[in-house]
């Protein structure tokens, strides 16, 4: 209220000013016509102030407020917000893949499991728009990946997030971030050395099945592994 009364005396002493000023430089005609404007002036301001504008009007909705919300966003839920701040605490792994003068090659050098690795480091799958695997066995599979990368200290890996070709390209790679992520974090939450571990998204660019129906998209929602052994010195 105070800003609204400080507005209206401001205008009135504009008035009052134009009043004086007229009265002494211009013709009496001149001076009705310049208290008019202002009075034309002062109508306005207080249909403004007062809710009487006839440009404005309610908005109707969050997003008409707000303006359009950023497509590839995807919203935090309740488990996402209790998570970040255990995941925050997570290190990140000391050497950087591929970097001049590193002990650990580029991704290139990282394979996939071999036979006898395979039924241990197999995929990771999730529901859509999830980065969370899917099931309890799933976690469990995780439980005994970490369990063989204590045991094998020169043993690297890769952890690739990937999803289905739904969505845009920078939502996938979020979420591609997101389940890599998730996974290291399980792992390393279970006792593997951060330094071995290391994420990359793929997002939507390499499909397992290229098919556009249900069963493809379960299948490209997933996380793959990579592997590099690193001989030990003699």
């Amino acid at each position: 209220m105070r800003t609204k009364q400080y507005k209206l005396l401001k205008i009135s002493l504009t008035l009052i000013t134009m009043f004086l000023m007229t009265g002494c430089t211009h013709t009496m005609g001149d001076f009705w016509e310049g208290v008019k404007t202002g009075m034309r002036t002062f109508n306005h301001h207080c249909s403004a102030l007062f809710g009487k504008d006839t440009q404005s009007r309610l908005v109707s909705s969050n997003r008409e407020f707000f303006g359009e919300g950023e497509e590839d966003f995807i919203p935090l839920n309740d488990q996402d917000i209790r998570s970040q701040f255990i995941d925050y605490a997570v290190p990140q792994a000391k050497d950087i893949p591929g970097a001049i003068g590193g002990k650990i090659p580029g991704i290139k050098a990282f394979s996939p499991p071999s036979k006898m690795l395979a039924t241990l480091f197999t995929k990771i799958y999730f529901h859509t728009d999830k980065y969370v695997p899917k099931s309890k066995e799933q976690l469990q599979t995780l439980k005994r990946i970490a369990n063989y990368l204590k045991k094998h200290p020169n043993t690297y890996v890769f952890i690739e997030g990937h999803c289905d070709q739904r969505a845009s390209e920078a939502y996938n790679l979020s979420l591609g971030t997101r389940r890599s992520n998730y996974v290291r974090n399980v792992l390393v939450k279970n006792g593997v050395n951060p330094d071995q571990l290391f994420t990359v998204s793929y997002g939507k660019e390499r499909l397992e099945d290229l098919h556009n129906n249900e069963s493809a998209w379960a299948k490209n929602r997933r996380v793959a592994f990579k592997i590099y052994e690193k001989r030990r010195s003699i």
